[in-house]
């Protein structure tokens, strides 16, 4: 039996929930309210003491973190394969995916929560909080949330990460004019691990990711978004409106 911890079809959760239904495989959902703070909630953080989303449980055997999990399901249920046949574009497809999870998608979302977060900390406010904080178990992302409920990342911050979603930007535009997908001419876990950042980048930051600039991202970004597995993930629970309001943003 698979189960996944999951929140909504965005960033590390819709990798995952994308490999699952390339591969048609039935899973039990969890859905886990990160603006309510569920992913630090005990019941959660026995099933996995870092707090983090999506978790996968296979037959009761708990496997962390998005890349991982996906190039476990590849190798658990290898048919359909999403890895490359030849050894250099695997070799390809795990470079990428390593720039993405090491460069490409932290900076990115430093930036998503000084804009979501950062508003979300200042209406809760300092007393709710620091009760919420203590309780996050990885020291740097106890510190990041302390950041996003003080003052939020500094100028000089934000424009270091928007440094590096820039390079990503160029990086993947430079790989997207020599070949259709990220590892080369098979469609790949590079590519679903790109879809946990490229998606938003054309309303967010349209002087970087435009038909006139980027016209391989473009294209490819068409195309993922055309394939049925990527039309089932992004059907998933998405909570974060209906939450927000509640909030009061």
């Amino acid at each position: 039996m698979l189960e996944l911890y999951h929140a909504e079809p965005i960033a590390n959760s819709v990798k995952v929930l994308i490999c699952l239904f390339e591969k048609n495989l039935d899973f039990q959902s969890h859905y886990v309210n990160l603006l309510r703070f569920e992913q630090h909630a005990p019941k959660y953080l026995a099933i996995n003491p870092d707090g983090f989303v999506p978790t996968l449980v296979h037959d009761g055997t708990v496997i962390t973190e998005s890349s991982v999990i996906n190039e476990y399901l590849d190798d658990a249920f290898p048919e359909p394969s999403l890895k490359p046949k030849e050894p250099v574009e695997r070799a390809r497809m795990r470079i990428w995916t390593k720039w993405i999870d090491d460069y490409f998608g932290p900076n990115a979302s430093r930036i998503g929560w000084q804009f979501l977060l950062h508003p979300l900390a200042k209406k809760l406010g300092a007393q709710a909080m620091a009760e919420k904080v203590v309780h996050v178990p990885m020291a740097d992302r106890r510190e990041k949330w302390q950041t996003i409920a003080d003052t939020g990342f500094s100028e000089a911050q934000l424009a270091e990460a928007r440094g590096y979603v820039a390079d990503g930007v160029r990086r993947l535009e430079s790989i997207l004019q020599r070949s259709s997908w990220t590892a080369g001419d098979h469609y790949s876990l590079s590519d679903i691990a790109s879809y946990c950042v490229v998606p938003g980048l054309p309303r967010l930051a349209p002087d970087l990711v435009n038909e006139i600039k980027t016209p391989g991202i473009m294209r490819w970004l068409a195309a993922m978004n055309a394939r049925p597995a990527v039309q089932r993930a992004l059907a998933m629970p998405n909570k974060v409106p209906e939450t927000l309001r509640a909030l009061g943003l």
